[in-house]
């Protein structure tokens, strides 16, 4: 497992940061988020839809309706799941080809092996995002893309 962690000092950093990670995910794999409330979760999920040709202004929190579900991706959020993990579904949900994201994913993490887990924190005005990469590829792959970008 490679670990890399990246700085935004902005929305439209973190959605970058999701483009960039979801132009480099493998179909099917799943991307498990964790962080306080307000840390960018959802604003990360909008950039990595957004990827997969998913308009960001279609992506919402999923909190009251659990799953969002779309062409090429799923979208769910665990935060008021708890235990039930089998009631929702969830099993089934590994095994779609899609993308899959959960916010609030933690429950998922003895589930699902070799997920990327993405743990996001608050500095200031700055969110951290730290990702564990379980291919070991999709971090020096990141690197290199923000950097080019970064020198633009």
């Amino acid at each position: 497992m490679v670990e890399c962690e990246f700085i935004s000092r902005s929305e439209e950093e973190t959605k970058k940061l999701g483009r960039a990670l979801g132009k480099l995910l493998p179909k099917g794999a799943v991307v498990i988020l964790k962080g306080d409330l307000g840390c960018g979760k959802t604003v990360l999920t909008k950039g990595i839809a957004s990827a997969w040709g998913i308009p960001e202004d279609e992506i919402s929190s999923p909190s009251f309706n659990i799953v969002h579900e779309y062409e090429d991706l799923v979208h769910s959020d665990l935060y008021r799941v708890g235990s039930s993990l089998e009631d929702l579904g969830v099993e089934e949900l590994l095994e779609d080809e899609r993308i899959k994201v959960f916010e609030w994913g933690e429950p998922l993490v003895d589930y699902s092996q070799g997920a990327f887990v993405v743990e996001c924190r608050e500095e200031g005005e700055r969110r951290i995002f730290r990702i564990s990469d379980p291919t070991g590829k999709i971090c020096e792959k990141l690197r290199e893309i923000l950097e080019e970008r970064c020198q633009e």
